[in-house]
């Protein structure tokens, strides 16, 4: 269950890159919809150059997944406290790096999914009002002969870009942004922004295998 739900958070909760091609929708419910159903098609259609080469998951992630990521205020919340203890060149740094640690970690993700076996289903959605600015996606992950998942998607309205982006997911009740950002202010505690970069980046590099384990840094 653990690996599935890690899973479905790679598909939303990543930091953003640019695209070429944006899914235009007003309806954030019908975005994540329809981001989920191309990203697990492209998966499938993709499989045998997974199969060749595992690193091509990164480029899926990039290319279907990242644009609808608030990447600065997800990357600014990681920080949490020790935001104000950096300066911009290292604030920069960090969302670079950030970046592409979680690319390679969502990556690591999609090696353990089976497009025939797992199924996310979106509940029904109330109507977007005018002045809607976040709003609370409710899915459920099933595969057979296990309880389906309940994930709930924290969507924001990014005004510069006139987009959706998910910015955090909420699993059977526990926000996985605020573990990931638990889990970085210990290594800034112990090895300080520039290590922690520095091993951000040593992880990012790292290359993807099949059947790879879900890694976090320490």
């Amino acid at each position: 269950m653990k690996v599935l739900m890690t899973l479905v958070m790679s598909a939303f909760l990543a930091v953003s890159s640019a695209s070429a091609e944006m899914i235009k929708e007003e309806n954030p419910y019908t975005l994540l919809k329809k981001v989920a159903d191309q990203t697990f098609e492209r998966i499938g259609e993709d499989r045998s150059k997974i199969s060749e080469d595992p690193n091509h998951l990164k480029t899926i992630v990039k290319d279907e997944l990242m644009p609808y990521v608030d990447n600065i205020y997800a990357s600014k919340k990681v920080l949490g406290r020790y935001f104000k203890d950096t300066d911009e060149q290292q604030r920069q740094a960090f969302y670079k790096a950030f970046t592409d640690y979680i690319v390679a970690t969502y990556a690591r993700a999609f090696t353990q999914y089976d497009e025939s076996k797992h199924e996310v289903e979106f509940l029904q959605h109330p109507k977007v009002g005018p002045d809607d600015k976040v709003v609370v996606v409710e899915t459920r992950v099933k595969e057979a002969g296990r309880p389906p998942i309940r994930l709930d998607f924290k969507v924001r309205y990014d005004s510069n870009a006139s987009v959706w982006k998910a910015y955090d997911l909420v699993v059977e009740g526990v926000s996985l942004l605020n573990s990931k950002q638990s889990e970085i202010a210990a290594v800034i505690r112990s090895r300080g922004i520039e290590g922690t970069i520095a091993l951000l980046k040593d992880k990012a590099n790292q290359p993807i295998k099949l059947d790879d384990k879900v890694d976090v840094p320490s």
